[in-house]
């Protein structure tokens, strides 16, 4: 864990009539960069000249380069909101890599599921596994379509996408956990990866279970230090509570108590 002051380096905002807005931003962290692996996250400080917002907010690693990480995220609030406002050559505190991230399944073929910015953990994991020659599939959930750009970004990453829009403006019409099941008539994964809304990841697990495949989530949760100390981010699992920001981000699906 490092705590760095990053410098950015591109802020590209893909912005589009009738998609969804997302904004990649690119980070000079080369101590966070040489030590990420895929499924970790950085805790990034937004506030950083007003202390306003004052607690750093958590955003998954979505691809790293030799000297820097990307972060592809959407506003939700005061903090993603000032965080557009960043342009090259700004300097920013962040700290991580932090968390556990996505062990290798040792056999394939392997699926990614990813919910809406839940792509963000599972680009980084693909590009790792395009690295070891691992085959893999990845189906992308989405409320509607993105910019043309960003598809780029990410193909280039992951290859082919199978993308499923609630409103049916870009691939499929209708919702990722569908798109599973019908992609479950032409092969069997031998393990899955998702992270995305907590329904969805409910939904995955249990068909998952009736089907006897393997999966590993990556949690989404509200955290106010990143490290462990504040408690805010805790889950219940089947051996008691557990801390997102230090045992996850991501964990074995069966661990979570799903229905709590």
């Amino acid at each position: 864990m490092f705590l760095e002051t990053a410098k950015v380096v591109e802020h590209c905002h893909f912005i589009e009539p009738g998609a969804e807005i997302f904004h990649l931003l690119t980070l000079s962290a080369p101590k966070i960069a040489s030590s990420a692996k895929p499924g970790q996250f950085v805790m990034v400080r937004v506030g950083a000249a007003i202390l306003d917002p004052l607690l750093r907010r958590p955003f998954s690693i979505f691809y790293q380069g030799k000297d820097t990480i990307s972060l592809l995220y959407k506003v939700i609030g005061k903090g993603t909101n000032l965080m557009t406002t960043w342009e090259p050559g700004d300097k920013i505190s962040v700290l991580g890599p932090l968390g556990k991230g996505f062990k290798i399944f040792s056999s394939e073929p392997q699926w990614l599921v990813a919910g809406g910015a839940g792509i963000a953990p599972l680009c980084f994991l693909g590009s790792r596994l395009r690295e070891k020659k691992v085959s893999f599939k990845t189906l992308w959930g989405l409320r509607y379509k993105i910019a043309p750009a960003l598809m780029g970004v990410i193909q280039q990453k992951l290859g082919d996408l199978i993308i499923y829009t609630e409103n049916g403006s870009l691939g499929y019409q209708g919702l990722v956990t569908e798109g599973v099941k019908r992609l479950r008539q032409e092969e069997k994964p031998e393990g899955i990866y998702a992270c995305g809304p907590l329904p969805m990841l409910k939904a995955l697990f249990r068909w998952t279970k009736e089907e006897g495949i393997a999966m590993q989530v990556s949690l989404e949760a509200n955290m106010a230090c990143g490290v462990g100390a504040c408690l805010g981010c805790v889950i219940e699992t089947k051996e008691g509570y557990k801390k997102v920001c230090r045992q996850g981000p991501v964990f074995n699906a069966e661990e979570i108590k799903w229905e709590k």
